[in-house]
């Protein structure tokens, strides 16, 4: 069951065209491997491309073909053929049921394509391993920034839906380039055990050296990263939320307005620190235990304040990560507030990524580019 959010006043976004345009694509590939296995004197030749008008806009698709052009793909409609709703309901029926073993193969039957039982299973099959081979991708050896962060849901798991953590890690590579780096789902709390089996992960896939992870304050966490990648800066997150939690309203509102300042100073990192335990010994009497807590963090609070001025906003939250959770809680809720299984919501965030990819993260972090130097000079310095 793949399943995707698509707003009742915005029923043509971009997200579901590409997702379609994904589908098909992957899809007509698999009918052709079916074919050539029944045609074993014809072989594969390419692709064209073509665009295929429907009521979610024009897609555009890359056909395969084969070298005695005897093949087309039936998923496609009849040629001349005017492409209505009902077309695409068909295939946004094969999306939402993609993951369903019984409901996909029952929704090709529907479709009346000339293949056995076997051929749909072969088909289906095809179309599951997009995630698989995702997760499993060789990672730059390099990283700007790990953007880190562990998305709580409910899953189905056989008959019971239990608690789940989906740890996601959206990296920055040294070029600016953004991308899901990895997706990892384990039933049961967060856990600084399941983040040392992400890292682990991480490192066997190659990715062996980064400058910079940014996450928040995580019982566990700065241990994790620091076993995994020592000689990294490690920014925690939402020390704002933990001063409204632990401090006065007035006194909050006051603490947090100096620390906006310090964050949009052009103070260097040690220039800040000390600035940020000036402001803390001010309400030391007051809140002794929390101001401890917080002084002894400072150089991790504080961590992104070691890098160019126009690069500090992509390291001071994990806003880049949490949005794409938030596109995610959109569909769990669409979906009756659960996931079907672990595979539906990392195909969700999968497809997510593939839509960022074409669109928002498309030209990367352009400042990136322009402080390259002075970011591979960090780079060597550290390495």
């Amino acid at each position: 069951m793949l399943n995707i959010y698509c707003s009742k006043d915005n029923p043509t976004r971009p997200a579901l065209k590409q997702l379609l345009e994904n589908l098909l694509d992957c899809f007509m590939l698999s009918e052709r491997t079916v074919y050539l296995a029944k045609n074993e004197n014809d072989k594969g030749n390419g692709f064209y491309g073509r665009k295929l008008a429907t009521p979610v806009g024009s897609l555009e698709i890359s056909v395969p073909r084969t070298r005695s052009g005897n093949f087309r793909p039936s998923i496609l409609p009849d040629r001349y053929k005017r492409v209505d709703s009902s077309y695409t309901d068909l295939l946004m029926s094969l999306v939402a049921n993609g993951y369903s073993e019984s409901s996909l193969v029952q929704t090709l039957k529907s479709m009346n394509l000339p293949y056995s039982e076997d051929e749909i299973e072969k088909i289906k099959n095809d179309l599951k391993n997009e995630l698989q081979l995702f997760k499993q991708r060789e990672l730059p050896e390099s990283a700007f920034a790990l953007i880190i962060d562990g998305y709580h849901c409910e899953i189905k798991d056989n008959s019971k839906v239990k608690q789940a953590t989906c740890y996601v890690v959206l990296g920055i590579d040294l070029e600016g380039k953004k991308d899901i780096f990895g997706i990892y789902t384990f039933f049961g709390k967060e856990n600084k055990a399941d983040w040392m089996r992400v890292f682990d992960d991480l490192i066997t896939r190659s990715l062996k050296k980064v400058l910079i992870v940014v996450s928040d304050d995580f019982p566990g966490i700065i241990d994790a990263v620091r076993l995994a990648y020592p000689l990294a800066d490690h920014k925690l997150i939402h020390l704002q939320r933990n001063v409204r939690k632990h401090m006065a309203k007035d006194d909050a509102s006051v603490f947090n307005k100096e620390l906006d300042k310090l964050r949009t100073s052009s103070a260097d990192f040690d220039e800040a620190i000390s600035k940020f335990k000036l402001l803390c010994e001010q309400y030391s009497s007051k809140y002794p235990r929390f101001i401890k807590g917080i002084c002894e963090k400072a150089e991790f609070y504080l961590a992104h304040m070691r890098y160019p001025e126009d690069l500090r906003k992509y390291i001071y939250t994990t806003n880049a990560v949490e949005s794409v959770n938030s596109m995610i809680e959109k569909i769990r809720i669409n979906s009756g507030g659960y996931f079907q299984s672990v595979e539906v919501l990392e195909i969700n965030i999968y497809l997510q990524r593939e839509n960022l990819r074409r669109g928002k993260w498309k030209n990367g972090v352009p400042i990136l580019k322009k402080c390259s130097y002075n970011i591979l000079q960090l780079y060597n310095i550290r390495y």
